[in-house]
């Protein structure tokens, strides 16, 4: 079964769209199982799971994940999953804009899998303390108070979702393109981000990101089943 998922009501538009952008294609693979490009949808566990790899680990970060063409040089991971393929996952979840998701990472250590929340990865720290440092951890360093994101899903321009042309998909900072913007923001005019080294996989490590509606009630299976073709 192939469901063709449309961004109706689930994309906040800067402008009017000359044209519908390419719908995504969601392919069952099995039980509750669905699979868009190199996204799978657990629709049971109301899950959308892509990989990706640690990108840095020393220096300032403004993203959690970017896209191997975002800005990479800012982000604590890459993916070339397109933003629209995760974004599309989510809708077929049932998710309505906006909603508040959780991420996690999971990693192979000595053959066994590691999970842990994103948050817990990354930290904080006063921008006056660390501003000329390359290496931001420092003993002022705290913990990221924010456990969670909003997701926008993005915008359309052009008849094409603006996070697929920025590459932005979790965000720490503002940004308008990304998918998802980090809740509570971070106040950026007093603290920058950074990534745990000890807490988190090695640098180039292939990880599995998983992102999980934040909502007290399972989507509907008409929502999961809507626009089959």
């Amino acid at each position: 079964m192939a469901l063709s998922l449309g961004f109706h009501g689930s994309v906040l538009s800067e402008e009017k769209a000359p044209s519908e952008p390419k719908k995504p294609v969601a392919k069952r693979v099995g039980d509750n199982l669905y699979r868009i490009g190199a996204v799978t949808v657990d629709a049971k566990l109301r899950v959308v799971a892509f990989p990706a790899k640690v990108n840095q680990l020393v220096g300032l970060i403004e993203y959690a994940v970017v896209t191997e063409t975002g800005k990479v040089h800012e982000s604590f991971l890459s993916t070339k999953v397109k933003p629209s393929e995760i974004h599309a996952g989510l809708v077929l979840l049932g998710a309505k804009l906006p909603v508040k998701i959780n991420a996690e990472i999971a990693w192979q250590v000595d053959g066994k899998w590691t999970r842990k929340p994103i948050p817990e990865c990354v930290g904080q720290y006063p921008l006056e303390k660390a501003s000329e440092l390359d290496d931001k951890v420092t003993a002022h360093s705290f913990e990221l108070k924010s456990k969670e994101w909003k997701w926008t899903g993005s915008r359309l321009r052009n008849g094409k979702l603006t996070a697929d042309q920025s590459g932005s998909i979790l965000s720490l900072q503002p940004d308008m393109d990304a998918l998802g913007l980090i809740e509570p923001m971070v106040d950026t005019s007093h603290y920058g981000s950074h990534v745990w080294p000890k807490r988190a996989p090695d640098l180039n490590a292939s990880v599995q990101v998983f992102l999980r509606l934040n909502a007290s009630k399972p989507a509907k299976d008409k929502q999961v089943k809507g626009g089959r073709e």
